[in-house]
């Protein structure tokens, strides 16, 4: 990741944000985790805290000099429209969490693992009945149930690596503009789909269709947490897994914004504008491994490779034919 930007903001004080309260996961056939390694196995040493307190449940306006993601976070903890247009600030301030970075990995185990389509598409059946809509996530009553569904809650999926966006300008980072190369100031879309033959035109080189796409999981990296704690992950560093098996954890939530028919196909799967499965995520991601040969098991860490040391393994390994040849011809 580049240096930090300078900026002349002042921060606000901060103070460790309440950890949500973890209601009982969905009662569905999904695989449980209890006994599962951390894929990464990694501690950290950081010292960032969560976000928090939540100085206002309205939706601000962006004043000031917001340079990049830091300078946003420290003086908008839950977003900002550059118009002061509506937005919902408890989703923002759900989205941009970086609790679960400070735990031990023992803490930081999923509850429960999503593999199949099917499983995503339970999920997505139950908030159609709870009185959801794009505007209502911090509705107290609307609330509770999506935690007794395990919104909150560490969860893993298991699938194959679809395709990674750079996400545009949105709320939750103040609509700061994605900036190339490095697109340090945005989210990544991340999709995880479940279908091996659609993995495997993805890494022989064949572009998917976007029915294809859109039958897949969307899990985001924020740059608050990939600025804490891992900024290794780059965009070319999750490309480089395409089509690869993937194992991801990050805390489970409904992104409501997209809960209409043409954005969820889970809402209309007719529509032919739709372009994800379901508004459920794993938003932020908190830990993203693949697995080069494809028959790694969700309850071990043997064979997951982090990704940004992917890039690593794959160079020496094509590195070492030319290294032994070399080798060769000296004796």
């Amino acid at each position: 990741m580049p240096p930090r930007k300078t900026t002349t903001t002042t921060a606000s004080p901060k103070s460790a944000s309440a950890i949500r309260t973890i209601g009982p996961a969905i009662p569905l056939a999904i695989a449980l985790l209890g006994s599962a390694v951390l894929p990464g196995g990694k501690t950290t040493t950081a010292t960032s805290t969560p976000n928090g307190p939540i100085t206002s449940t309205e939706p601000q306006k962006c004043e000031g000099d917001i340079s990049d993601f830091r300078a946003c976070h420290d003086m908008y903890p839950t977003g900002c429209t550059v118009s002061g247009s509506a937005y919902d600030p408890m989703l923002n301030e759900l989205k941009n969490q970086i609790k679960w970075g400070i735990l031990t990995p023992a803490a930081m185990q999923p509850k429960a693992v999503i593999s199949t389509l099917d499983q995503l598409n339970q999920l997505e059946s139950a908030i159609q009945k709870i009185g959801l809509n794009q505007k209502n996530h911090g509705d107290a009553t609307i609330s509770g149930k999506l935690t007794d569904l395990g919104e909150g809650s560490i969860y893993g999926v298991v699938g194959y690596l679809y395709a990674v966006e750079p996400e545009g300008a949105e709320s939750s980072n103040c609509q700061l503009a994605k900036d190339p190369p490095d697109f340090q100031d945005v989210d990544y879309h991340i999709f995880i789909g479940f279908d091996p033959a659609v993995a495997e035109k993805l890494r022989s080189g064949t572009a998917i269709t976007s029915a294809e796409k859109h039958q897949s999981m969307v899990v985001e990296m924020t740059p608050h947490y990939r600025d804490a704690f891992h900024q290794e992950w780059t965009v070319d560093a999750v490309k480089a897994v395409l089509g690869q098996q993937v194992k991801v954890l990050g805390q489970l939530m409904v992104d409501n914004e997209h809960f209409v028919a043409g954005q969820d196909c889970g809402v209309d799967p007719t529509n032919a504008r739709c372009w994800r499965a379901s508004v459920w995520e794993l938003h932020p991601v908190i830990d993203f491994t693949s697995c080069p040969d494809g028959t790694c098991s969700a309850t071990s860490s043997a064979g997951w490779i982090p990704i940004g040391e992917h890039t690593k393994t794959t160079a020496a390994a094509e590195e070492a034919p030319a290294k032994a040849a070399a080798k060769g011809n000296k004796q």
